[in-house]
Order: structure tokens, then sequence, then C-alpha cells
């Protein structure tokens, strides 16, 4: 089936979501929030490879949610699934592929999983920090080494001109 698209947010669907879903290989944009699908989420999702939206929250959806490589490579990917606490369940979705988790009070907050250009961001610049504090701290040793180097070079020199001035 060539359909990209399927936006059935609130529909007030109900039931869980068919495993045929799968199917739907050429999928891009799956949209079934605010509806009352129950369950777990199928281990098809897995095969949809072309997705970059997925929105499922303000449903009653439990479980783990299978890994998909949504952020590879697409940077407008947005997952959205109830994986935030408080949940409707004892446990929110177990969600690593989710770039939002929303929770039972329908607050939603990026996860820490979507930002990995700002974690490289943070040890790169914590990297020039510390290189910083380490030579501000070595910065006096090290001009008192080359001080020390200019005051015996000094001092040799003065020795050989005095040397050639008296002989």
């Amino acid at each position: 089936i060539e359909l990209r698209i399927l936006d059935l947010h609130d529909n007030d669907l109900k039931g869980s979501i068919p495993s045929t879903i799968g199917n739907l290989l050429n999928l891009s944009d799956l949209v079934i929030s605010y509806n009352e699908l129950t369950g777990n989420i199928p281990e098809t999702f897995a095969d949809l490879s072309e997705l970059k939206l997925i929105h499922l929250h303000a449903n009653r959806l439990r479980g783990t949610v299978p890994y998909l490589a949504l952020k590879e490579g697409k940077s407008d990917s947005s997952f959205i699934a109830d994986c935030g606490s408080p949940s409707d369940f004892g446990t929110p979705l177990n969600c690593s592929s989710c770039t939002m988790c929303c929770n039972a009070n329908q607050e939603c907050d990026v996860t820490k999983s979507q930002t990995p250009f700002v974690l490289i961001s943070f040890i790169y610049i914590g990297s020039v920090v510390l290189a910083l504090l380490l030579i501000a701290t070595m910065l006096p040793a090290i001009c008192n080494f080359i001080c020390s180097f200019d005051k015996n070079a000094t001092s040799t020199s003065n020795e050989i001109h005095a040397i050639g001035k008296d002989s």
C-alpha cells in the first residue's frame, strides 16, 4: 500500500493498534493521538522505516515501544507518546525512540534522547573550559619556568662579556 500519511487523531477510536500497520511500509506520518486506544504497540512498528512523525499520546497504550530509527538522518522527526510520569498506568510507556514524552496531566517534555547534539556541545564546551582552566592554573608556573631561562641566559651572557673584557 502506498499510504504515506495516516492522521486519525481525535476520532474516538477504541481497541488496540492492529499489527498489520507494519504493512504500510511507505508510511511517513502516523497521527493517532487523542483516542481511546489500548494495549501494547505492535512489534511491526519497527518495520516502518520511513516514519518521521508519530503521535501516539493521549491514549491508553502500555508496554515498550519498538525501537524506531526515526531520528537518524531525519532532523525534523517527531515521536510523541505517553512515556512521561505520572502515568495513567503504574508505569509509563518505555520509549527509547521518543522525541517527546507526555504524562497523564497532558504535559509534554522533550526527552533527553532527542538531543545528542546538545550532549556533544556540552562535552565540547566542557573540554574547552577545562583546558582554559588548566592553562590558567599552570600559567604562573610556565611564566616562572620561562623567566628562569631568561635570567640564566642573561647572567651567562653577562659572565662571558665580563670574562672577555678582563682578559
